[in-house]
């Protein structure tokens, strides 16, 4: 894969939202950017602060500085890196002041951290200090002395279904459910704390009593592989910290048994999350493969898929032999085939890959066309529901051999199940004398989460090749090949690698058995020993001649029937018919796009994006040094935020859990906070439930602070697509809160729909919008998630909040301004729109126009949910943010000059300064639906969108206008392509125009009728010719630029074709946004 190639082109070159980009800045017109720092600093000073006369005003208050009472902060909310750290600060921004009514003295209600017996109290266990949670909790932070005992009295009542002994346990942990800032991530910590030191130990114990299995085992090739490995191992924590950091078993389960009694749901709220639970429990989550299996457990059962052609070595060995001088020819010849060998999805290696149909409660069907291999493979994936652990499972792997392959073609194809936490997995009835297996493959084994279970992989339909050389006697290909071994649970996603390592092995025996002159043919060469048995890694090989068809079924203890390929063959027909239906009642294409062929194209696209779909789990990078250069606030700050970076101050953190979709299979294959809320607007359309669980699953990765990491690089897996020095996250950063829009479209529904709480309801729903259907569970996830969302929302206006007050700017209110933490001269990265332009140079009294928008949306968001829950006091204060925030989006950022909305600077004068690069930057106020249909502004702001000398294009409204200095210059990254996120928004605003009377509504419709037409045929066309969605469109060609398999937002185009042609006059019919 090629992560970093210079002879790339800008268009080819990979996109990698993770990387810190140097320092180099884009000039300010007439500004010479040579010289040194200090020299490079006073030219963005003013000549009074060149004369050491700083005002004091000048000096940003950081929003990590504890609060001082004034109202307008978090009230004695603990603050990040202050005073906890010794740097603490009474100083931080938001103090009081009158005037106007714009929020300057509200109340933040936001959650507070919980109080009683867990903050220091006695509880069971003696009087104890509160030991360090959360994700800023390290194994080395000393503890905190204990805090005098404080009698609280528990008012809630004692449930009907609780005893009195488990009833005062729940009081004195103190649990409430989610409105209890950190209790769930607390029992998860607790939790796990207990659960891994008794993990490991049963692991060590299944390692030290399992033989090792002959020279060529996989036990021997790990152990070496690992001591010479070159790549750093990330490892957690020591077990024995972390049990010891999280409480004793005994602790851990006492929380758990508490939390299982909480009266947090009703009966019929029960039954909608047994049924997701149940349905989504097993799936292809591992999207990184190109077919990967696992269910929703931290380390549990996995499975994957591996293939190569070996019927000759004559199309690799030229080129790769030269690599590799060391071996004989012949080894050099085998080992260069090994390129071909398909496992992880990589960029630029197939014709194209992808799901045909997918559904991820029931399951779908995914092609995969490999013109190296000469092979098309086909996997079906079907559940079957059933049973107390989630249900069963089967897939059906077909290889067709390609138009231009040879009659003889031959193929080895590798299954392979791993099993990283406690419990068993052997290969039944095994005979390590045998030359193989006729018949089918059972794995048998169990783990707590699945109960008793086997994996079944059948022999099959295809031919075998028999090569005729002597070695066939040893091996006869007829038969399948198992391989048992027991490895470090920490190696076993790098099974690719090892199955290498046990290869050259046995190429190392054929060498010296059969010598240079007489060696064995490719089919017979990549094979592994047969040798089964236990272990937490089994590799099940296959070697076919032609065409192949195979089974891999698993088949859960607790289900009421055992599922066979007949089972496997029927349930296909069905699911395939069911998905057509749904998705003809949800996502039909509607005029102009009724041919068939737009058909199959929006299918793949949003079945690509649900079949993306990951579950997540382990470590990750997180640097909470809080150090001062972090505050962003001194001039220069960016080369100070560089140096304290650069001092590699991570720690990590967790390990912590994920379900999500993702952006791109081959480049992306993890979770992205702002390319998800894009993610979710479809997936909500299709199933609701399924949208509202990622949602969840994103906010329990929230700290106590209300921050969530921009990208989630979770486990050494995930590490290993991503350069170490771009791992880290860091607490100050943001990302657009486009979780929020979906929670917004949720509302949405549940005002539309017919709410109808019934079981036969219920069960014709088939656990797609149960909570859609049942208003009380609706308003109970609502009720459980709303804190969090508070915590969140309050986070984002304590550390991205903007000066307004040091420089005396004339704005309706003096708190409603926004920066976003994390500049260079060059990008933003956490704005999501990297290159963008921006002021130059940056300025620690900036503000940001794209922030400030994301922020009123959030704001309107979160007001809807507290009507919805009648939380009238935040209901009516978050209102007020409302009008202060769109008040002052046109007090500091619209340019009656140039007719368009900016961002905001300092000038050499210390004065409020426009900085004008027109784009999607000008239109985000627009774009977030804070420009009333009547603004006297809107009618400028269509026009920078319709002008082809700005913004418009036959492909698709350009990022950058076509007349700005800047336009595809440098990097070109968002300096004019098209995006298919920024241009849904706008099509959807202008569907809204269309749609509502007012002085716009012909104009819009006119415009909104071309861009819908113009973005879907762009994608169309170029998902015709390359097989692939792309990340991003040239605005000159509309063909498909930077990371491929871009299906993640770029799917959006299938609500595009999906909403109503109101061309030949006003459709009454509304899309969300």
């Amino acid at each position: 894969m090629q992560l970093y190639n210079a002879d790339m082109s800008d268009t080819e070159r990979p996109r990698h939202r993770h990387r810190e980009r140097d320092n180099r800045r884009e000039p300010r017109e007439g500004r010479e950017l040579g010289g040194t720092p200090t020299e490079r600093r006073n030219r963005s000073r003013s000549p009074r602060e060149r004369g050491g006369r700083r005002d004091a005003r000048y000096r940003s208050r950081s929003p990590f500085r504890r609060d001082d009472g004034e109202s307008g902060g978090r009230g004695g909310d603990r603050s990040r890196g202050g005073h906890e750290r010794g740097r603490g600060r009474d100083d931080r921004r938001g103090g009081g002041g009158g005037g106007r009514d714009d929020g300057a003295n509200m109340t933040d209600r936001s959650p507070q951290p919980p109080k009683g017996p867990r903050a220091g109290g006695r509880g069971p266990f003696g009087s104890v200090a509160k030991p360090p949670t959360g994700p800023r909790a390290s194994a080395d932070a000393p503890v905190k002395e204990a805090t005098p005992d404080v009698e609280m009295k528990d008012e809630r009542p004692k449930p009907e279904n609780m005893d009195d002994d488990e009833w005062e346990i729940v009081k004195v942990m103190g649990f409430g459910g989610f409105k209890t800032t950190q209790n769930t991530k607390e029992l998860w910590r607790l939790y796990y704390g207990a659960y891994t030191a008794g993990q490991r130990s049963e692991e060590l114990r299944q390692y030290n009593i399992c033989p090792l299995l002959g020279e060529t085992s996989i036990v021997v090739m790990t152990r070496d592989l690992h001591r010479s490995s070159n790549q750093r191992l990330l490892r957690p924590r020591s077990t024995r910290r972390a049990a010891g950091q999280h409480g004793s078993l005994w602790k851990g389960l006492t929380c758990i048994l508490a939390l299982s009694q909480l009266p947090l749901v009703s009966p019929q709220v029960a039954e909608v999350e047994k049924a997701t639970n149940a349905s989504l429990l097993w799936g292809p989550y591992r999207p990184n493969l190109y077919f990967g299996v696992r269910p929703r457990i931290p380390k549990s059962l996995m499975g994957g898929l591996m293939w190569t052609r070996v019927e000759d070595y004559q199309s690799v060995q030229n080129s790769m032999s030269t690599r590799l001088p060391v071996y004989p020819a012949f080894t050099r010849r085998a080992i260069a085939n090994w390129t071909d060998f398909r496992h992880t999805c990589e960029q630029h290696e197939l014709d194209g890959y992808g799901w045909d149909e997918y559904d991820v409660r029931s399951g779908g069907r995914q092609t995969i066309h490999d013109p190296a291999n000469k092979i098309d493979i086909t996997t079906e994936f079907i559940k079957f529901p059933g049973g107390e652990h989630g249900g069963s499972w089967g897939a059906r792997i077909k290889g067709t051999p390609r138009e231009d392959a040879a009659p003889n073609l031959r193929t080895t194809v590798i299954w392979y199940n791993t099993l990283e936490g406690v419990g068993s997995l052997e290969v039944a009835d095994a005979d390590p004398d045998d030359k193989g297996i006729e018949g089918d493959v059972v794995l048998k084994g169990q783990t707590n989460e699945l109960g008793d279970f086997d994996v079944r992989v059948t022999e099959g339909k295809g031919d075998h090749p028999v090569t005729g050389h002597p070695s066939y006697d040893d091996k006869p290909l007829h038969r399948t090949l198992v391989h048992s071994g027991q490895v470090p649970v920490e190696a076993l996603w790098q099974v690719k690698t090892m199955l290498f390592a046990h290869m050259k092995g046995q190429i190392d025996v054929l060498v010296k058995k059969w010598g240079e002159e007489n060696p064995p043919p490719p089919a017979q060469v990549y094979t592994i020993q047969h040798l089964p048995g236990q272990g937490n890694m089994h590799l099940v090989q296959k070697v076919f001649e032609g065409p192949f068809e195979f089974d891999v079924i698993f088949s859960s203890g607790s289900a009421p029937t055992k599922i066979t390929s007949e089972h496997l063959t029927a349930q296909i027909d069905s699911v395939t018919a069911a998905f057509s239906t749904r998705f003809t009642n949800i996502f039909k294409p509607r005029l102009p796009f009724l041919n068939e062929r737009y058909d199959e194209f929006s299918k793949s696209l949003f079945s690509n994006l649900i079949g993306g779909i990951g579950y997540f789990f382990g470590d990750s990078r997180v640097d909470r040094s809080y150090d001062p250069a972090y505050e962003e606030d001194n001039e220069g700050f960016w080369e100070d935020a560089a140096e304290a970076r650069s001092r590699n101050q991570a720690q990590l953190e967790g390990p912590s859990e994920l379900f999500t979709a993702i952006p791109s299979r081959p480049f992306f294959p993890r979770g992205f906070l702002w390319d998800e809320g894009f993610h979710l607007l479809p997936i909500i359309d299709w199933d609701a439930d399924l949208a509202l669980d990622i949602i969840k699953s994103w906010f329990k990765l929230m700290d106590e602070d209300g921050w969530i990491g921009r990208e989630q690089i979770l486990g050494a897996e995930a590490r290993s697509k991503v350069p170490e020095e771009f791992q880290v996250q860091y607490p100050h950063y943001a990302n657009p809160p486009t979780l929020f829009m979906v929670l917004t479209s949720f509302l949405d529904k549940l005002d539309a729909v017919k709410t109808d709480t019934s079981s036969e309801k219920l069960q014709q729903e088939k656990s797609y919008s149960m909570q859609l259907s049942n208003r009380e569970a609706a308003l109970d996830y609502l009720r459980s998630l709303y804190p969090l969302l508070k915590r969140n929302y309050f986070w984002y206006r304590k550390t991205q909040a903007g000066d307004i007050k040091s420089y005396d700017r004339e704005a309706f209110s003096t708190k409603e301004g926004y920066r976003w933490r994390g500049r260079t001269p060059a990008h933003i990265l956490t704005s999501g729109l990297d290159d963008y332009p921006r002021a130059q140079p940056p300025h620690p009294g900036e503000l940001h126009v794209d922030l400030i928008s994301w922020m009123g949306m959030m704001t309107r968001a979160i007001k809807r949910i507290a009507i919805y829950l009648d939380e009238k006091d935040d209901a009516a204060e978050f209102t007020r943010y409302d009008e202060a925030i769109v008040r002052n989006i046109d007090d500091l950022h619209w340019s009656k000059k140039d007719k368009t909305y900016c961002d905001a600077t300092i000038d050499d004068y210390e004065e409020h300064a426009l900085v004008c690069h027109k784009g999607y930057i000008s239109l985000f106020p627009f774009l977030t639906g804070l420009v009333d249909k009547d603004s006297e502004r809107l009618g400028d702001i269509l026009d920078l969108i319709e002008d082809e000398e700005e913004l418009w294009s036959p492909y698709g409204i350009r990022s950058l206008s076509k007349s700005d200095e800047f336009y595809h210059t440098a990097e070109d990254y968002w300096r004019g392509p098209v995006w298919m996120p920024i241009n849904y928004l706008a099509v959807s605003q202008l569907l809204n125009l269309a749609q509502t009377p007012g002085p716009h509504r012909a104009r819009a419709t006119k415009m909104y009728t071309e861009l819908r037409k113009n973005l879907v045929e762009t994608v169309y066309e170029s998902w015709k010719e390359t097989g692939f969605a792309w990340e991003q469109y040239n605005p000159e060609t509309g063909k498909g630029q930077r990371t491929q398999h871009f299906t993640g937002w770029t799917s959006l185009v299938v609500k595009i074709m999906a909403m109503p042609d109101i061309s030949g006059g006003i459709e009454r019919e509304r899309d969300e946004l």
